[in-house]
């Protein structure tokens, strides 16, 4: 493993975006939850991808959240900017920017939309990663993007200047342990569903990068140093705390749940952007409220 990839592991947060209601990203509610992450032990944050709904913000908007990051974290945590775009100029200037600004990392998904070919996608990703010097993470989520490519595809990469591993948000690890000893220890990968964090660790991955990290921080990264130290059983116990969140949140539909989520932590983490529901209504996060009561009483506190 290169020094480039070894500065990269742990806990990352896919960190939410805060608006407020009038759509607009709010500097203070987002300022303050990095610095709750932070106080938590989180080892890194991932802005403006499908959690922080950065396909929904403008360039202008995405800088001003690596900024506003940067600026919160210092260099405290390591940050990782998703830079996909819909089209490739758009996703240089946003690695330039966040190379300018002393991010750590960048990471991308396919383009998408139109049905590129395999040329296609690898130019999009080689004109990116060859814009900079920060190493690229693909970002790889097949169930959302529609973009499914094969191991022997997606080793192809490998061959690309400045991209390192992957941020693999798919529940078959035989297929990532696989690809991991098809480059030959060129890559690193972090797990993206949040649910398969430990079963991740077990098959090759240096972490994770997910949603459920920034509602219960320290959860994620107890399953970390107690599975680094060793101790499978108490990181088995932890995992199965993640899987009740997530089914939990899951039952009340996208980000908003994990939003409202969050302010029961104590964190406003505002509203999400349209097309997005904003918010959960009243009943439903009373009685979401309710059961994240029953099933995390000790991580709830009030804004």
């Amino acid at each position: 493993m290169s020094t480039r990839q070894k500065i990269l592991y742990g806990v990352f947060a896919a960190l939410l975006t805060p608006f407020d209601e009038k759509g607009k990203v709010s500097r203070n509610m987002l300022k303050r939850h990095v610095k709750f992450l932070i106080s938590k032990g989180i080892d890194g944050v991932y802005i403006c991808g499908s959690t922080g709904e950065g396909l929904l913000m403008s360039v202008e908007e995405r800088k001003f959240v690596a900024e506003l990051v940067k600026e919160t974290a210092g260099d405290k945590v390591k940050i990782i900017s998703h830079i996909g775009c819909l089209n490739t100029k758009d996703a240089i200037e946003l690695a330039k920017h966040a190379e300018k600004i002393k991010l750590d990392g960048l990471s991308s998904i396919p383009p998408i939309y139109f049905k590129y070919s395999f040329e296609e996608i690898y130019n999009y990703y080689k004109n990116i990663a060859e814009a900079t010097s920060l190493p690229f993470l693909i970002y790889y989520i097949p169930s959302t993007t529609g973009v499914i490519l094969s191991n022997d595809k997606i080793a192809e990469l490998s061959k690309i200047k400045n991209i390192i591993g992957l941020k693999y948000t798919d529940t078959n690890f035989f297929i990532l342990q696989e690809l991991l000893l098809k480059v030959e220890g060129k890559w690193i990968a972090f797990s993206g569903s949040d649910e398969m964090f430990l079963p991740g660790l077990t098959m090759g991955t240096v972490g994770c990068i997910g949603s459920t990290q920034n509602v219960l921080p320290e959860i994620f990264v107890d399953v970390y140093r107690n599975f680094k130290e060793g101790n499978i059983k108490k990181a088995m116990e932890l995992q199965k705390r993640i899987t009740v969140a997530v089914s939990l949140l899951k039952r009340y539909g996208g980000l908003y749940a994990w939003k409202t989520a969050l302010k029961f932590r104590g964190i406003n983490a505002g509203f999400c952007r349209e097309p997005i529901k904003g918010k959960l209504n009243e009943k439903e996060e009373k009685i979401l409220k309710k059961e994240w009561q029953e099933k995390f009483p000790e991580f709830l506190e009030s804004i």
